[in-house]
């Protein structure tokens, strides 16, 4: 194979999907075949960070005519062999328009919206699985075998200790992180399961904080978990630089969460995840062949709440209830798990 083949991935958001497309972008460049460059938003470069042999370019977030002439701007001087259009979405179509390449590789019919297949001249084979080996089946059209362990080895090896320090983490004692809020509310489980969970915690020996970003919706939502609780954890929403939480979950010793992104981060870092799945197959989107201490309720809540005469591997709950399925008890459980796990002492973090 010519080993000056110019490979473009385009993937911009959400940020676990481009997690989880690094391992991939990572196993291109291990291979040593390729010149590798990454077309996405300014976002995935800060939560990355640099990857050695990936050329990022950086263009704006698809909002309208001024970001479709930028984009133009951007991308005119690049001319590549292969584009990996790993996104189904009309934001990324609408960058693609832009990308000069002879092959255009995409999803299959089932993994496609948004006219995917009018942007592309090949696609991936149609499967069940999860979107990580998705991606792999990318670079497996271009004569990549899947190795047998998939990995981030190579991803967030920046030095980040001091600003840790700045965060005053609880030290002393093993440290459950929660990221309670999703992107959808759909997918948030209630404010008093978190609240228990999080008092358990406490009352175990733990140390608790709370993650999430800066949008209103998500501080109201984890200060009203905070305000649930006996002893209110440590609330971090909105403090965390996004180049830092990879660095904050690699120092925590579990992380509870819904389908978020943080879920792959702490995947990709290697920290034990609890995740709250009912909308959304954790076979799909769960943490990768790590899911033995999540809660998977989506197969009861498609049966109970999914009118759907077409249910399948990517389907999803869009009902209220869906995240209610999940009991305080069942998590509790998992938390005593990795604790037996880990071999941690309630009273001292080893």
């Amino acid at each position: 194979m010519n080993s000056n083949l110019h490979i473009s991935v385009l993937r911009l958001s959400a940020l676990g999907d481009v997690v989880l497309c690094a391992s991939m972008v990572l196993h291109l460049v291990k291979s040593g075949k390729f010149k590798v460059s990454w077309i996405t938003t300014s976002q995935t470069k800060l939560l990355l960070g640099d990857i050695p042999g990936v050329d990022f370019i950086i263009v704006p977030k698809p909002k309208g005519l001024k970001s479709f002439f930028e984009c133009r701007r951007i991308l005119k001087a690049y001319s590549f062999d292969c584009l990996m259009l790993a996104q189904a979405s009309f934001s990324a179509h609408f960058v693609s328009m832009h990308i000069k390449s002879k092959r255009r590789i995409g999803f299959d019919s089932s993994r496609s919206k948004d006219l995917h297949r009018f942007f592309i001249n090949e696609h991936i084979d149609g499967k069940d699985e999860h979107f990580l080996d998705a991606y792999y089946s990318f670079a497996h059209k271009l004569g990549l075998q899947t190795p047998a362990e998939l990995n981030w080895e190579g991803l967030f090896l920046a030095k980040n200790n001091k600003k840790l320090q700045k965060l005053n983490l609880p030290q002393g004692k093993p440290i459950l992180a929660v990221n309670p809020s999703a992107s959808k509310s759909e997918r948030n489980w209630t404010i008093d399961s978190y609240a228990k969970v999080i008092d358990y915690a406490h009352q175990k020996g733990l140390a608790v904080v709370l993650t999430g970003g800066s949008n209103i919706t998500e501080l109201n939502f984890n200060s009203e978990v905070c305000s649930a609780c006996l002893l209110s954890p440590v609330n971090l929403t909105g403090e965390i630089e996004l180049s830092l939480l990879p660095y904050l979950l690699m120092k925590v010793d579990m992380l509870l969460a819904p389908d978020t992104g943080s879920i792959h981060i702490a995947r990709a870092v290697g920290t034990p995840v609890i995740g709250l799945y009912a909308v959304a197959n954790p076979r799909l989107t769960g943490p990768y062949r790590a899911d033995e201490f999540s809660v998977d309720k989506f197969d009861l809540a498609l049966e109970q709440f999914s009118n759907s005469k077409n249910k399948s591997f990517y389907s999803r709950v869009h009902h209220p209830s869906a995240m209610s399925l999940i009991q305080a008890g069942e998590v509790i459980s998992k938390v005593d798990a990795i604790l037996n796990r880990l071999s941690l002492l309630p009273v001292d973090k080893k």
